[in-house]
């Protein structure tokens, strides 16, 4: 497994994505300073997937941010 692969596996096993995780996969997780945005994008040896939560006409997602924040 290649060093940048070993550390996004890394962010399922002991970092934010944490619910994401299963084996073989990596992932980086993500939101803006104001929390309108969050996001996720994973990858597998086969398959890389996003996910972005956010508002047509943003606004802060703070109370879904703080159910999911696994820190």
């Amino acid at each position: 497994m290649s060093k940048m692969r070993q550390l996004l596996h890394e962010v399922t096993v002991n970092g934010t994505a944490r619910k994401a995780y299963f084996p073989y996969i990596g992932g980086k997780t993500g939101t803006t300073n104001d929390v309108k945005d969050i996001w996720f994008v994973g990858l597998t040896a086969n398959y890389t997937t996003g996910v972005w939560i956010g508002k047509d006409t943003p606004s802060n997602l703070q109370s879904i941010y703080s159910r999911t924040r696994m820190c």
